[in-house]
């Protein structure tokens, strides 16, 4: 791979490529405009240079100017005057969570033809929020029931699942959802289920569903709504970034994502610090004022109800099992939209910014508050200025303000850090963008799977260093004749729990910065 001194070397020799070219380039660029403007081809005044922008504007570029859609740098006045609101207040009248965030008007949205991904999907309703029924709205479409249809599916080791389509009731005062066959049968069916997708954590919040017998009275509607709702779950593990987006958000995103924004989200075990974190990708998954299941008073009637999350696998998606076909990549753009991030096409900052000749390749360091820290942090950030980067420090309490903070990692070509949920923040990274993964001592076989994998899916380069027992405090701890350094194996037949409290609580790191020196190569070859 090299030496440390030849990146060096080949990183010097970018800028002064840069420095070269760029008065070259002016020359080019000089020449030109004097040809444009002795041929005429510039607007002759204000007048017609602000028609030629009002022009652009209402042409081809209106889309990168909506609300959560795909807005440019260059647009960020118009971006934060169409910004959802971050409150995360309970409106006491209606029991609705932040009827700020909702998505772009009616008249924002395509009525129709395929969601936020170019994916196919159904014509939206014009109604307002709430998706509320009113007479002559066009008949419910997405499913329709089907008395040979399983309304419930347990079999999935991650999740349980249960669809009703044709007339689902919801009943938030008794955590239960209702289901009216259009043929009822003499024995009605009940099933309980957990509605994340973690269903063995045994603190998630349950719903009941039921479909009615023959002899039961069915509830009285008090809110018809003409438009799909979701019912889950909040809790759980959330409060750990790696959780919100493995438990939730991606779950969360393959479940709804499909409806194109025309859906409700009824939440149970309502965690409002988590709507108010992710406002900006939830004001991208539904733009229907979100329900908070526990209190609400209404007895609400929807044409199809889905009870629960999908889910894969950690951190991941397989495209095979969704119907939409989504990736990790459809997830990582689409959460870039919800936060104005550039456009896929746009490349990594260290190649999107060519004119600067003096332009060095930005990598975000993030250090850990408790555990698996870096000692040396000052001899770590010394060395990867050596070898040409410009740091950013990560604080580990940097996301008490997300939407700061996606911009800062956007702004990164790398991102560096030690095994943990911090990494998770490689979501906001361009395309091309480069995850360079810590692996402690004796955590390398579960390593890949949390971030190594997820990295690849997204479209990411993952760069993997693990760590000598040298570079363990865990050593000084405990010695080389300890089983901890000298048999990890032993360690990980005792189960999850002795490899928590070894390797993932009782571990700082000592990063060698020669041993590790060829893990940079590798990520400085990937932005390069």
């Amino acid at each position: 791979m090299g030496s440390p001194k030849m990146a060096k070397s080949a990183m010097k020799q970018g800028i002064w490529r840069r420095r070269i070219g760029a008065p070259f380039a002016a020359v080019l660029v000089a020449a030109v405009l004097a040809v444009v403007v002795f041929s005429g081809q510039f607007a002759k005044g204000p007048n017609d240079l602000e028609r030629t922008v009002s022009s652009k504007l209402e042409g081809e570029d209106t889309e990168q100017i909506r609300l959560e859609d795909g807005q440019s740098p260059n647009k960020e006045a118009a971006i934060e005057e169409q910004k959802p609101s971050q409150a995360a207040a309970i409106d006491q009248d209606d029991n609705t969570l932040n009827p700020g965030l909702k998505q772009a008007s009616g008249d924002e949205r395509s009525a129709g033809g395929s969601d936020s991904l170019g994916k196919e999907s159904p014509p939206q309703s014009q109604e307002g929020d709430g998706g509320t029924a009113e007479s002559g709205a066009e008949p419910y479409i997405k499913c329709t029931a089907q008395s040979d249809t399983k309304i419930c599916d347990l079999s999935n080791p991650r999740f349980d699942i249960c669809e009703l389509c044709g007339d689902a009731r919801t009943i938030g005062q008794s955590s239960t959802v209702v289901y009216v066959p259009q043929n009822r049968a003499s024995n009605g069916e009940e099933w309980i289920i957990r509605a994340q997708s973690r269903k063995h954590l045994p603190w998630i919040k349950k719903v009941t569903i039921k479909s009615v017998n023959s002899s039961e009275p069915e509830p009285i509607c008090t809110s018809k709504h003409h438009i799909p709702a979701i019912v889950f779950a909040l809790g759980g593990l959330t409060a750990n970034v790696w959780h919100d987006f493995s438990d939730v958000l991606v779950p969360l995103f393959l479940t709804a994502c499909q409806f194109n924004g025309d859906v409700q989200l009824i939440i149970t075990n309502n965690q409002p610090w988590f709507i108010k974190k992710y406002s900006a990708i939830f004001s991208r998954l539904t733009r229907h004022e979100i329900i908070d299941f526990d209190s609400d008073g209404q007895i609400r009637c929807y044409p199809h109800v889905i009870v629960g999350l999908r889910s894969h696998r950690d951190l991941g998606i397989d495209p095979s099992s969704s119907p939409q076909n989504y990736t990790m990549v459809d997830f990582r753009l689409f959460v870039r939209e919800a936060y104005g991030l550039p456009a896929a096409e746009v490349d990594i900052p260290y190649k999107a910014d060519k004119d600067d000749p003096d332009k060095k390749p930005r990598i975000m360091l993030i250090d850990r508050g408790k555990s698996r820290r870096f000692v040396n942090a000052a001899h770590v950030v010394q060395g990867l200025d050596w070898f040409g980067f410009e740091v950013v420090k990560a604080d580990p309490k940097i996301d008490s303000n997300l939407d700061e903070f996606v911009r800062l990692v956007d702004s990164c070509d790398a991102i560096m850090g030690v095994h943990g949920a911090g990494l998770t923040n490689m979501v906001f990274l361009r395309s091309g963008g480069v995850v360079v993964h810590i692996v402690p001592y004796g955590i390398k076989f579960m390593a890949d799977g949390f971030y190594g994998a997820p990295a690849r899916d997204m479209g990411l380069r993952h760069v993997e260093y693990s760590i000598s027992p040298e570079e363990s405090t865990l050593l000084e701890k405990y010695g080389w004749n300890h089983t901890v350094i000298n048999d990890p194996e032993t360690i990980r037949k005792g189960g999850w729990e002795k490899v928590a409290e070894f390797y993932m609580s009782k571990q700082d790191i000592v990063l060698n910065m020669t041993r590790f020196g060829p893990s940079l190569l590798n990520a400085i070859e990937f932005i390069m």
